[in-house]
């Protein structure tokens, strides 16, 4: 073979090896995109979408609407606020109006995954309407006029559906434009999340993980099925949300943050649209980085051997009732003026105390339950111990106080937090048994102490059913 022969073999030979080394694991690598900015004349918008929705709801009662196809195209306009490089999005796109101030933001089912690869955050995309379907879910009635914020979806019409826009059409529908943007979200309060913050991207600040949320993962978890559920309180007014993380993130199993500081999230609704969730691209969008934490005092009466025969309190729940509870001076009330509170509750002739935000209307819902007073003043050692169930865990509600300066009124009392195993699981349906408390050391408290059990949720956040048996104290 001749030497310029051999130089052409070894030269097809190499770049094989080149295309086949960029295939390796199924995927090729993506080239530089360039190209010219799309010719688009912009005639639609995210709001528009929503009020499309909503006009044909009223109109004729139909949960999916779909955009006809026009002459020139509808179009609008909006840029991407989530990446599925790290796993925690799945075939989707979440989209808001603007980089900045956003006002809008829906969600966009794409058959297609490494999404990030074209449609980074920042990038402004088109979406051309036509043919496309929208659907509205808010977990109940698929009424937004009625007050319950709700996800809009933007995707294919299948199988009665809103699913994702199949692949091979799907750059028909998202069209790239050579702009990115830096994406400023929109600072705000737990309290103050809203419909038109749905599917945008905000910034809470003064945020930390719940004292029993430390030491946990992502969503590592045993109790963790699709996502890991992780309870967040603001060191600003006290209120709780939840982050929400897929078991398919490439994090997953990182310890979470310990500190206090600020996250940048997208502010989504659950699966079944029942409550708000925070959805985060990756860890990096969570910076704790202050030690200083807002956590209540931590009752620690220290670890000696505690208990004994003398039964100071005993309430199993069993046979009573709600007025003969009130009448024994257990305290059982909504401080922020609501209906809602702990429900006496029984099954199979077994009683219990039962509190849940889950479709109560009450955004925080914020109930206690304080015991009558417990004397400890004539015995030592003294322990607690309780039992606790839930039902549809999405987020810690449920915590454990004690007093000895209460008077009547939650709020003028000093509370030290209790530590105790409380139920987590599971988080559907409700548990099978019953979680004890653990033996809580109480000896270091004199005279009349007040053990409280307060309930903190929201029916857009934590939704958590806790159920409530056997409180008892004892000591020597």
């Amino acid at each position: 073979m001749k030497p310029t022969n051999i130089n052409k073999v070894l030269a097809l030979i190499l770049m094989a090896l080149v295309v086949f080394a960029c295939v390796q694991g199924g995927e090729y690598a993506v080239p530089p995109v360039g190209g010219e900015e799309p010719d688009i004349i912009v005639n639609s918008s995210v709001s528009a979408v929503k009020e499309a929705w909503n006009q044909n709801k009223n109109s004729n009662g139909e949960d999916i609407y779909t955009f006809e196809v026009t002459t020139n195209g509808l179009y609008l306009e909006g840029h991407v606020v989530s990446s599925d490089l790290a796993g925690n999005f799945y075939k989707k796109l979440i989209i808001q109006d603007k980089a900045e101030g956003a006002t809008h933001g829906i969600e966009v089912l794409v058959d297609k995954t490494s999404l990030f690869e074209t449609f980074e955050v920042g990038r402004k995309v088109y979406i051309k309407l036509d043919g496309l379907s929208v659907s509205y879910d808010d977990g109940e009635d698929k009424d937004p006029s009625d007050g319950t914020p709700g996800r809009y979806t933007l995707g294919f019409l299948l199988n009665g559906g809103v699913e994702e826009i199949p692949s091979f059409i799907y750059s028909d529908h998202i069209l790239r434009s050579l702009e990115i943007e830096t994406i400023v979200p929109n600072v705000v309060f737990v309290d103050d999340f809203a419909q038109d913050h749905i599917n945008t991207l905000i910034q809470i600040q003064a945020m930390q993980f719940e004292i029993s949320e430390l030491g946990k993962t992502y969503a590592g978890e045993a109790n963790d099925e699709y996502d890991g559920m992780r309870t967040l309180l603001s060191c600003n007014d006290d209120l709780t949300a939840t982050l929400q993380t897929s078991t398919f993130s490439d994090f997953k199993s990182y310890t979470i943050a310990a500190g206090q500081g600020a996250i940048n999230a997208v502010l989504a609704k659950d699966f079944r649209a029942d409550f708000f969730v925070l959805i985060i691209n990756d860890p990096t969008y969570i910076d704790f980085s202050s030690d200083v934490r807002c956590d209540p005092v931590i009752l620690d009466c220290g670890s000696n051997p505690i208990g004994g025969a003398t039964v100071l309190f005993d309430e199993n729940f069993d046979n009573t009732s709600e007025s003969e509870l009130e009448a024994d001076g257990w305290i059982n009330v909504n401080t922020n003026g609501g209906s809602e509170k702990f429900d006496w509750r029984s099954f199979s002739g077994n009683g219990y105390m039962q509190a849940s935000a889950f479709r109560s209307n009450e955004t925080p819902m914020e109930v206690w339950l304080v015991t009558p007073a417990i004397d400890l003043s004539t015995t030592t050692d003294e322990e607690l111990t309780f039992d606790t169930k839930v039902g549809y865990y999405n987020g810690d509600a449920l915590s454990v106080y004690a007093s000895t300066d209460f008077t009547g009124d939650v709020d003028t009392a000093t509370w030290a937090l209790i530590q105790a195993d409380l139920a987590d699981s599971p988080s559907n349906g409700y548990g099978a048994t019953l979680t004890p408390s653990g033996s809580i050391n109480l000896s270091c408290l004199e005279g009349e102490v007040y053990i409280a059990f307060k309930y903190l949720g929201a029916d857009s956040g934590v939704t958590t059913t806790f159920q409530l048996e056997n409180v008892k104290v004892t000591g020597n």
